[in-house]
């Protein structure tokens, strides 16, 4: 049976440990967030993805597309 603290988190064990880990990963960490499970710690994505929020303002920057006789494809 998969247990998703181990297949789902970059590090899992103690406190110290996880910290450990995140401060080598440097800034591939920054976003990471150290949560507690179970009596141990992870070392995870956010929970929260940000796609939604951008969902409108990204409309404007889109081009259209047009194949190599003018048309839109």
């Amino acid at each position: 049976m998969r247990d998703d603290r181990w297949s789902e988190a970059i590090a899992v064990g103690s406190l110290a440990f996880v910290e450990r880990i995140k401060n080598d990963l440097g800034v591939k960490a920054v976003h990471r967030e150290v949560v507690q499970l179970d009596g141990t710690y992870a070392l995870r994505e956010p929970s929260v993805t940000y796609g939604g929020e951008f969902a409108g303002e990204n409309d404007g920057l889109r081009v259209e597309k047009h194949d190599f006789l003018g048309e839109k494809c």
